[in-house]
């Protein structure tokens, strides 16, 4: 009972932060930040302690496919949230709002299913699992910044210049964020996996050997993309398709057979 009313509250609130962010994108007065990040935080606050109650059970950790899901929205929702306060993107914060209450809304109508286990009594699975977690928060948010990116830029392209005017960072600044993420998240994608392959003797078993495969092809591109930009000066259309890419592959490693077989076959 008391998740589903923080699910409701978190979702009432994402929406509200949503409509204000998207109600004055184009306003040539600007957005009243203050009064988002306050609709906004209040949003985030009860996302955590819906995550913290799905999650940290009596009995263990509880990490079924919609409250892992749950837990990544809340980590990028707070993590732009407070690069907002230095960086303000309207329209990067607006998908990522309008999606982090998606997902709260789904979380009222996926059949609770409890997947109990005790990761943190083996810390180098724990570690692995954050490392994990973490790169593929910080690469989902690169992948928004490339989103933003490739609008910003067509917008130029059209000489359409009603967004200088309208609370879009400036394009060199979003290019400048997307590598410095891209980095950041290919050194946290290989830690992950030089920490699985260290400590994991079952990387490339059968139930999970799919999700090792996608997960290496997906580092072959971050890799690439970075090394390609540093070295031979790779941006624009390249960085974007690579970035958007690179992020598909890792959610189908990440999800993909936990999607089909705990929400389409209902298996735990």
């Amino acid at each position: 009972m008391l998740q589903t009313f923080l699910a409701s509250f978190s979702v009432l609130f994402y929406v509200l932060a949503t409509g204000t962010l998207l109600n004055r994108l184009f306003h040539a007065d600007g957005i009243n930040f203050k009064k988002v990040m306050l609709l906004a935080g209040t949003a985030v606050v009860a996302h955590l302690l819906f995550v913290t109650i799905g999650i940290f059970t009596p009995n263990g950790q509880d990490f079924s496919l919609i409250n892992v899901v749950s837990l990544v929205c809340l980590v990028i929702s707070t993590s732009v949230s407070i690069s907002a306060f230095k960086n303000p993107a309207p329209f990067l914060l607006s998908v990522v709002y309008g999606f982090s209450a998606f997902v709260q809304l789904c979380t009222l109508f996926f059949p609770k299913h409890v997947v109990v286990q005790h990761f943190f009594s083996n810390l180098p699975l724990t570690g692995h699992i954050t490392l994990s977690l973490l790169a593929y928060c910080v690469l989902i948010i690169a992948t928004l910044y490339a989103i933003q990116f490739n609008y910003i830029n067509k917008k130029l392209k059209n000489k359409d210049l009603s967004i200088v005017s309208c609370n879009f960072p400036p394009l060199m600044q979003v290019e400048k964020q997307l590598f410095q993420l891209l980095g950041i998240g290919t050194i946290l994608l290989s830690a992950a996996l030089l920490t699985g392959f260290i400590y994991l003797d079952n990387m490339f078993s059968k139930t999970i050997a799919h999700k090792t495969i996608l997960s290496l092809i997906a580092w072959l591109i971050y890799v690439t993309l970075v090394v390609g930009h540093r070295l031979r000066g790779w941006r624009g259309r390249t960085a974007v398709a690579s970035t958007i890419a690179g992020a598909i592959v890792l959610t189908l490693a990440y999800f993909g057979s936990r999607f089909v077989r705990e929400i389409i076959l209902g298996r735990f």
